[in-house]
């Protein structure tokens, strides 16, 4: 009768564990909480190829600027000179030109000439072209809403060309970078949604998944899932961490 009675109870066991399953093994790893970190989806470090001094450094860390603000001026008086100096080069040509076609309308002028004094003008132009896309790099503007994060030059400075000059970042554009292991990612579908908790704060912040990595990590075998808040939080800045929660009974809903 024992015999029978430990048979019953292990065939009891070995019953339930074939109705929980792998799903019920998820679920609860779906408690535990996953890794992520804020990242902001608009910052930047802008830079420069104009070999100019700064005069003018208009916003410095920490603070505001708005979408088309001038962060960044230079003294750009030589390149203006320069384009002053091409403009009049391209009258010059210009007039050579038009005597070249007046000569071959005389009969008096070659097609090469004439051809010769085109090309000249065309060069003129290209000249006058490249110092004028030049000269719009005298002034840098802010590409969106932001925030000065870093600045890597100050007024009477003359940066190295292509050197970074200043670091934005729009702390309100936050995404939610997080780690998950790959044998989760079917859990991980767009529209889920999750409670992220920032070490820095202690705050809770709900949020949704967005989208997955196409490639998982062989070596840590890991995926990336990216999340948005629900909602725009003041206190959530980029850089931040924490850890993110999701309810283990997410398929029902």
């Amino acid at each position: 009768m024992i015999g029978t009675a430990q048979t019953r109870s292990g065939a009891a066991i070995c019953l339930l564990a074939m109705m929980i399953g792998p799903a019920g093994a998820s679920e609860v790893g779906a408690e535990l909480p996953i890794r992520g970190v804020v990242r902001s989806l608009h910052s930047a470090t802008l830079s420069t190829d104009l070999r100019a001094q700064v005069t003018a450094v208009n916003f410095r860390e920490g603070e505001r600027f708005a979408k088309g603000d001038i962060l960044i001026e230079f003294d750009c008086r030589a390149q203006r000179a320069r384009l002053s100096a091409a403009s009049a080069l391209r009258k010059e040509k210009a007039v050579n030109l038009k005597s070249a076609r007046y000569l071959k309308g005389m009969k008096a002028g070659s097609t090469q000439d004439l051809e010769i004094a085109q090309a000249q003008v065309e060069q003129a132009d290209a000249e006058i072209e490249a110092i004028a896309a030049n000269l719009a790099n005298c002034r840098i503007e802010a590409p969106y809403d932001g925030v000065v994060n870093e600045t890597h030059v100050r007024p009477n400075e003359m940066p190295a060309e292509g050197a970074p000059v200043l670091s934005i970042v729009d702390p309100q554009s936050a995404e939610i970078e997080l780690i998950v292991s790959s044998d989760r990612i079917n859990q991980m579908v767009p529209g889920r949604e999750f409670d992220f908790q920032i070490d820095e704060t202690g705050l809770t912040h709900r949020a949704v998944i967005r989208r997955t990595a196409p490639v998982v990590d062989p070596a840590s075998q890991t995926v990336k899932v990216y999340g948005e808040f629900l909602k725009q939080e003041r206190l959530v800045l980029p850089g931040m961490s924490g850890g993110a929660a999701f309810d283990s009974n997410w398929a029902l809903r």
